[in-house]
């Protein structure tokens, strides 16, 4: 390997396990933020917060089934690589919370 490409792979190992790590913590508080306040009794209510309490809560289940996966890889055997099962659940769970949050937000839309 050249330098530039052991420089390129190193950059990349930095952005993943700092970047992806911050896109993940600040993601999770954002979704339990939105969670803690759509669950108020006030906001039960209106049919508009239910669908936004459940898009939040897909976005946290999505988006740590996407995430956590390529962090982890960083120091460990990937999962991905040896496991079939694991490699299929993963990417199952991840599309299905990512669009399923995405129904809720159309659905939340068309509500108002």
């Amino acid at each position: 390997m050249s330098l530039s490409t052991s420089t390129l792979v190193v950059v990349q190992q930095y952005l993943t396990r700092y970047g992806m790590t911050t896109y993940d913590i600040l993601g999770n508080i954002g979704s339990i933020f939105n969670l803690l306040i759509f669950s108020q009794s006030s906001h039960r209510c209106n049919p508009c917060s239910l669908y936004i309490f459940s898009m939040s809560l897909c976005s946290a289940i999505g988006l740590n089934s996407a995430v956590i996966p390529l962090i982890y890889a960083l120091d460990h055997p990937n999962p991905l690589s040896y496991s079939i099962p694991f490699c299929k659940s993963q990417y199952y769970f991840r599309h299905v919370f990512s669009q399923s949050m995405r129904t809720f937000f159309v659905v939340a839309c068309v509500d108002r």
